[in-house]
């Protein structure tokens, strides 16, 4: 990425051409379905018209048997009822001729019929016409056809055995046609045989043909579908899986050759998107630098749990160094923000060049930056890397027709055996650099344990501040003071203590300077104020020769400007008792000189409530305390001491009190 510009990279995917399609599996399976169709309807086809042939074959065969039957039988039943007509006319002559010729006629039309119904047969055999003339032949050797029946006369019995052995020749005639006939049907038969057979090869070639187009097409579904199919599906599955390198082969151009080259064209695309998003979400749009994700990564890969888990993947230790320019928000509310971003790309390209090819240089965001150094076995490096940069940050800046001189304060962390993880290590460089703030900027602070520790003791006693004066934990001593040339008791200075859940006892200079950085001592002064005032009115109230004993309350300098500080005092006077000349504000002479006016008007508020005021720590006579005198106590104990009227005579209080006067 261009650190200047920050634009976006293009997507070569998103400018795909699909190449021009040379195969279509629409044509190519229509015109097998077409195929497979005519197949279909041409094997139904000869199955109907092999079956129907077959069967007209039988029924042609079957029919002829039957009329050849009823044929032979009637022509036989017929021909022996002539026979016997023929033999009686034979014996006598005064038989019925005219019945016999009647006969001859009807055996004549039945022989007319069956030649006229029944064809010829093919090959050579007896037929019907072969029968009628031996029938005609035997009855004219015999004088017994047609009008040859009218001469007949007298007894001939001598012939009806020759009559009888002509008409048993006939009817041997006359089964040879039956035998014929049965010959044809075999034949038919037979044919009918083949005709099956036929239409059981063809059906079998048929069914061979539909087989071998079945595994032809089968192997094309899977070549040309099925696998491309499958292809598509599991790159998918390799792009869910977060492989945006990986493609699908593209075997044919057709429909799914152009899907499977979409599908890479999407793939690239998804691809550069994916280094496009990657870019952005580990690369800092401003200046080009890895951000704080990227920086976090380097740091956490290098932490390995294994043993020897302390050193960087390279095996060298690594080092941490936080950036943080000088005053730059003073940069962008005189120069404004887009001046502000100029300065920090110049900046960022200067802290690139200080450092190394294994360093790693981020922007954390805003005006802080940090690096990765990569430390040399037995020397460190990052001292050498602050160095560098302080010496580039000496030449001036140019922005537009500015010149700007900058400066910034780094912090550095070395990564020790005990670093627990990557955020310790940027708290540690964070520390640091706050560390070099507060020396006075424009410097470079290595981290130290033991400031951390009193920066985090600091911290967490800030914290607990909060709640002291709710949770009750604030407790008050009292320091006598006393009249250094009588000994007597004249007043009380109220110091406060913190019972701490967890530290014990603390004293003021543990938690008040804390409480005056917090904002915590304005709360602590008024409950001071408060129970130090409501305590003395009562020894005042109850113990004799107590009637002007005095408190005296510190002010922090802090409180002088702060118009809540005369709101507390006001609320506690609001009660008589308390007695504003019995009252003591104690003011340094620091806060005096911190105020404008030397703090005067706010003395002249104060003074006008009554109360008295007194510079701590200065002027001469007025009175002493110490441990000198006498330690400073709970209300218990100075309330024995007040009740006894005892007299704090531990030193030469005249001797002092000479000392003091002179």
């Amino acid at each position: 990425m261009d650190v200047q510009s920050g634009g976006r990279r293009p997507v070569p995917g998103a400018a795909f051409t699909a190449p021009p399609r040379t195969w279509s599996l629409r044509r190519e399976w229509s015109r097998a379905f077409i195929l497979m169709l005519i197949a279909l309807l041409v094997g139904a086809a000869v199955t109907i018209v092999g079956v129907r042939g077959v069967v007209g074959h039988v029924q042609a065969a079957d029919s002829r048997l039957l009329l050849e039957a009823e044929r032979i039988e009637s022509l036989r039943e017929a021909l022996d009822a002539h026979e016997q007509l023929g033999h009686r006319l034979l014996s006598d002559p005064a038989a019925d001729k005219a019945m016999f010729r009647t006969q001859q006629q009807d055996i004549s039309a039945l022989f007319d019929a069956a030649a006229t119904d029944l064809p010829e047969p093919a090959e050579s055999g007896v037929a019907f016409g072969d029968v009628r003339q031996a029938w005609q032949e035997s009855l004219a050797s015999h004088g017994l056809w047609s009008v040859q029946v009218d001469a007949v006369q007298g007894t001939r019995v001598a012939e009806s055995p020759g009559f009888a052995a002509d008409s048993a020749r006939v009817r041997t005639l006359l089964a040879a046609v039956q035998r014929s006939s049965l010959a044809a049907m075999d034949k038919a038969l037979a044919y009918t045989a083949d005709l099956e057979i036929i239409l059981v090869a063809a059906r079998v070639g048929l069914f061979a043909i539909a087989v071998a187009a079945t595994f032809y097409f089968r192997r094309r579904m899977v070549k040309d579908l099925l696998r491309p199919v499958a292809s598509l599906r599991h790159g998918a599955l390799k792009l869910q899986a977060g492989q945006y390198t990986h493609r699908i082969s593209v075997h044919r151009r057709d429909e799914l050759g152009e899907l499977a080259e979409a599908f890479n064209a999407m793939a690239a695309a998804v691809h550069d998107s994916h280094r496009e998003l990657t870019h952005r979400a580990t690369h800092d749009s401003l200046t080009g630098l890895p951000n704080r994700a990227a920086l976090m990564e380097r740091l956490n890969a290098s932490f390995d749990p294994e043993p020897g888990g302390d050193k960087g993947s390279d095996g060298r230790l690594e080092g941490l160094l936080f950036i943080d320019v000088d005053d730059f928000k003073g940069v962008n509310d005189s120069l404004g923000h887009e001046r502000g971003d100029a300065l920090l790309i110049q900046l960022a390209g200067r802290l690139q060049n200080c450092v190394r090819a294994d360093d790693l240089v981020a922007r954390l965001g805003g005006d802080e930056f940090a690096i990765v150094v990569m430390e040399d076995d037995g020397n460190s490096v990052t001292g050498d890397v602050a160095e560098r940069i302080h010496e580039a940050l000496r030449a001036p800046f140019f922005v537009a027709d500015d010149r700007l001189t900058v400066t910034a304060s780094l912090g550095a962390a070395q990564r020790r055996p005990d670093t627990s993880d990557a955020a310790e290590l940027l708290r540690q460089a964070d520390f640091a650099m706050y560390m070099a703030k507060h020396g006075g900027k424009a410097r470079y602070q290595l981290f130290d344990s033991r400031g951390h520790d009193h920066m985090a003791y600091r911290a967490a006693l800030k914290s607990d501040l909060a709640t002291a004066v709710a949770a009750r934990q604030l407790r008050l001593e009292y320091q006598p003071v006393a009249d250094l040339l009588t000994g007597q008791i004249v007043g009380l200075e109220a110091l406060v203590r913190w019972q701490h859940p967890s530290l014990g006892l603390l004293a003021p200079a543990d938690f008040l300077p804390l409480a005056e950085e917090t904002g915590d001592i304005q709360a602590i002064t008024c409950w001071v104020l408060e129970t130090a005032t409501q305590q003395a009115a009562g020894w005042r109230q109850s113990i004799a020769g107590c009637e002007n004993l005095w408190i005296a309350v510190n002010l922090s300098y802090r409180q002088l400007p702060d118009d809540r500080t005369l709101a507390a005092v006001e609320d506690v006077l609001a009660d008589p008792a308390a007695q504003a000349d019995r009252l003591v504000l104690e003011i340094t002479e620091a806060a005096l000189a911190a105020s404008r006016d030397g703090g005067m008007s706010v003395l002249n508020r104060l003074k006008a409530l009554g109360v008295r005021i007194a510079v701590d720590g200065f002027g001469t006579r007025s009175t002493g305390q110490g441990y000198l005198l006498v330690r400073p106590g709970p209300a218990q104990m100075v309330e024995a001491l007040l009740a006894s009227g005892a007299r704090l005579e531990h030193v030469a209080l005249a001797e002092l009190g000479d000392a003091v006067g002179a």
